[in-house]
């Protein structure tokens, strides 16, 4: 098996590109297919986008479910390559297609025996609900295939091959943009099936994906990692290193899964202050996804080096690569923050022309700059412990930072303070503020590097002999 990632302190930086700007790519692509989704059904008419806005919000809010998977995948795969077992990784590899197979089949039944019932949560018209409904069963049917996919394209990354997998979820997204259209009107004479097209395309674009990146781990071809795992398949199985996965695994996918539910509870605050400012929020919102796109190829390549070096026992590697990666991070991050500020007003003129809907936003992306700039280390300090597979930091730090400093502040600032939407902006820059507070506090006691997480070693023996 090739190694990929030199470990060596004068190559750092060309080891994080090599590593991010895959990650990257791959982000920018899932960010345009996400905005083409909308474009095309957006032509059906009003009942159908609000059925994938509504959707959408639930399907994504089950996929972050995928990180009980996919950082778990990463920090074990990226450790035994540190090590140089070869073993260790092809199992991480077996249990996580297994363990992404059980999860898929217990997503998939609660959208088919649920998926109903939240939708009636919601209370939109009956047409809405019916197509929203469609699109979740037929879309939703493809986690089959995604968690798996994205499951094994993560353990490729923590071997260090960022190409071949980030480059397969790419082919898969190009596919859906093609077959959108296609499903959708009804073209090359097909029938047109309006929004369950657009499902369809999903479904069969992470079908295809799943297959190539399967043949990919399989058969050891295509990736330079030349990583072989020919028994893929196989039930003969750890209950040990099911229990390591998820030690790892659930703390990340609840501090996941934070984010979109807190989410939607600001979007209820701002909506007590009119359309102008739900408008406002959901722009601004898609907007500065795109700020965030440097910084989470940079999240991916940390992890996969913190997670090798502290493998290979490379201690001080492990300080550099870290520190390094920090540099970095605050650097993109005030650059990028320094451009929102003064693109703001004509970013917003580009996607509304109403002058309230253009000051709010402008004020949001303005007052959410400071945030940006601590998002850089914030991510750093997450990707180390990522890494580093003590995944229960970032969780804590999360559900404080947005259920008890978010909510209540943007309530207090905006309500109370009559602050109005400003309040709201300023109560997410501030948790934002309180996360990285919180988390530097595990953080500078060093514990992570200097002992074990307790999930490496804790019977090692009994895995490896299974």
């Amino acid at each position: 098996m090739k190694q990929l990632v030199t470990l060596q302190k004068e190559k750092i930086y060309q080891d994080l590109w090599r590593l991010s700007w895959p990650v990257m790519m791959f982000m920018v692509f899932q960010t345009s297919l996400e905005l083409i989704d909308f474009f095309w059904v957006g032509m059906l008419g009003t009942e159908a986008l609000a059925a994938l806005s509504l959707s959408h919000n639930i399907f994504w809010m089950l996929f972050t479910l995928s990180q009980l998977i996919t950082v778990s995948t990463l920090s074990l795969s990226s450790r035994y390559r540190g090590s140089g077992d070869l073993e260790g990784i092809r199992t991480v590899a077996r249990h996580t297609l297994w363990l992404a197979f059980l999860l898929s089949v217990a997503v998939i039944t609660f959208i088919f025996t649920l998926g109903d019932y939240v939708l009636s949560l919601y209370q939109v018209e009956p047409e809405v609900h019916r197509q929203a409904l469609i699109y979740l069963q037929v879309a939703g049917t493809s986690f089959l295939f995604l968690y798996g996919g994205i499951g094994l394209a993560f353990c490729l990354q923590g071997v260090g091959d960022s190409y071949t997998s980030m480059g397969m979820l790419i082919f898969t997204n190009i596919i859906n943009i093609v077959l959108d259209p296609i499903l959708i009107f009804g073209l090359l004479g097909l029938p047109e099936l309006g929004i369950l097209g657009a499902a369809l395309a999903s479904l069969i674009a992470r079908a295809v994906g799943f297959s190539l990146i399967l043949y990919v781990v399989i058969s050891g071809k295509i990736s330079p990692s030349r990583l072989k795992v020919p028994k893929l398949f196989s039930l003969k199985l750890s209950a040990d290193m099911f229990k390591r996965m998820l030690r790892i695994g659930f703390p990340a996918s609840l501090q996941g899964m934070t984010r979109p539910l807190t989410g939607a509870i600001m979007m209820w605050v701002v909506a007590l202050f009119g359309t102008e400012a739900v408008a406002a929020f959901g722009i601004g919102l898609r907007l500065l996804s795109f700020c965030f796109i440097l910084i989470a190829g940079l999240n991916m390549g940390t992890a996969t080096m913190v997670g090798q070096s502290l493998g290979a026992k490379l201690k001080d590697l492990t300080e550099e690569v870290i520190a390094r990666a920090m540099r970095l991070a605050v650097s993109i991050q005030t650059i990028m923050g320094v451009i929102a500020f003064f693109a703001a007003p004509v970013i917003m003129n580009t996607f509304a022309d109403d002058p309230k809907v253009i000051d709010m936003g402008t004020a949001y992306i303005r007052l959410l700059v400071p945030a940006l700039i601590v998002m850089g280390p914030l991510h750093v300090i997450a990707a180390t412990f990522k890494g580093a597979g003590n995944t229960i930091p970032h969780m804590i730090s999360a559900l404080i930072a947005n259920w008890l400093v978010k909510i209540p502040m943007a309530m207090l600032l905006a309500i109370v303070f009559n602050l109005e939407t400003d309040g709201v902006w300023l109560a997410i820059t501030l948790s934002i503020f309180a996360e990285l507070g919180i988390i530097s506090i595990w953080y500078r006691r060093r514990d992570w590097i200097y002992r074990d997480s307790g999930v490496y070693r804790k019977s090692e023996a009994r895995i490896k002999a299974y």
